[in-house]
Formats: C-alpha cells, structure tokens, sequence
C-alpha cells in the first residue's frame, strides 16, 4: 500500500506541509493554516507528475533554483486561495458612495485600488458603483493580483449566472450581459465597464509597479 501512495498520490508530510506553509508566508504573505494540507495535495499532486517527481519535498527542494522559476510562480499561483464574490463586504461599498464620493472634487479623477483583487468580483462591483454615481466623470479602476492564472480570468469579465446573486438588478441589466450559445448560463461584465478596469500582477510583500495615486484603496 506504501509504494501506491509513493508513485500515484505522493503523500505531503507535516514537515514538508511546514515548509510549504513557510515558504508561501515569506514570499506572498499567503497564510495557510493546517486545515489547507489536503488542499496543497490536491492542487500540487499533477505538478509533480509533470515533472517526474515522487515527494513534495523534493518539488519544494527545486523552488529558486536555476530553470524553475516558472514552476514556483506557477506552484505559488496554485496555492493562492480567491474567494471573492460580487458585492462582498456591502459596508465598504456603502461608505464609498455615501461619504468618499460626495467630497470627491469633480475637476480630478476619482481612482480606486483592488490590491487583492482575485478573479475580479471587487473591481468589478466598484466599477457598477462608479459608472452609476459618478456618471461622465473621470475614473478607472487598478486590480491586482499576485495570481497570473486568475488574473487572466478576470481580465476577461466571465463570471457563472449564479455570481449576479448579490448584484442589484437595476446593475445587473446595465452592467452585465447574459450569455448564450457557447456562453450560456454566463455573464460578461461591459465592456465599457471593462474598459474602465485594468488588472496588473503585484505582490504585496515586494517591489509593487508604478500603479500611481489613489483616492481609495480596497484590500479585503
């Protein structure tokens, strides 16, 4: 039964668990508690059948080194857990619109960063709020990730149906699209919504890029 785990489910040991966690905590200020354990299994186990390697020690023992620093982006990419949801955390969104705009001075651009955007949720509910309150005003929107892989995703805009819950009606028939053929059971947000929205990787913990000044910034 041994040799079964060993060549078709690598098990990931606590120590090695331990090292991940450490790892991820260093260099994203990513925070895994013990409950993620069978969560690194699942999303690493293919990795390492991609390269040939039967323990996650010696997966981890390759991160940095010369040749495969794609493969740790991408392993840390696997590893960044995005639950997000349109509309999440309604009491942010409320004290935006009922006590930042207002004193906002029309003359200048009204910026918002989502710092931990994810898939796109958050950026996306400030871009509805701002095109409805802002109107012909200037603004944009910077998201930013430290996953490539759902970065991508929400560049694109492509959410589940079931991801409008949250979303407003009256926005969801301004803002959204419904999707059909290929597309059914999606919605696409605007793309003049979109066109208001950029998605940029950073990670948090280290160097950022020249993202400019911002009037308010998200990060939940």
């Amino acid at each position: 039964m041994s040799s079964i785990h060993r060549v078709g489910a690598p098990i990931l040991h606590k120590q090695e668990f331990a090292w991940i966690r450490d790892y991820l905590y260093k260099h994203a200020g990513i925070v895994l508690n013990d409950s993620k354990q069978a969560m690194v299994m699942g999303r690493l186990e293919k990795r390492l059948r991609h390269h040939g390697i039967d323990s996650y020690g010696e997966y981890f023992r390759q991160f940095g080194k010369p040749g495969f620093e794609n493969e740790t982006t991408m392993a840390i990419d696997l590893l960044t857990t995005n639950e997000t949801y349109f509309f999440r955390e309604s009491k942010h969104f409320d004290f935006v619109v009922e006590k930042i705009l207002p004193q906002h001075s029309a003359a200048k651009p009204f910026r918002v960063w989502s710092a931990a955007s994810s898939s796109g949720e958050e950026a996306y509910t400030l871009a509805m709020l701002l095109a409805e309150y802002l109107r012909s005003r200037q603004w944009d929107i910077v998201g930013t990730d430290i996953s490539t892989r759902i970065l991508e995703k929400a560049r694109r805009g492509l959410y589940p149906s079931n991801a409008a819950e949250k979303i407003p009606q009256i926005l969801l028939k301004k803002y959204c699209l419904k999707g059909t053929g290929q597309y059914d059971g999606f919605l696409l947000v605007a793309p003049e919504l979109r066109s208001h929205v950029k998605f940029e990787y950073a990670n948090l913990i280290g160097t950022l890029p020249d993202l400019g000044t911002f009037d308010v910034i998200f990060f939940t």
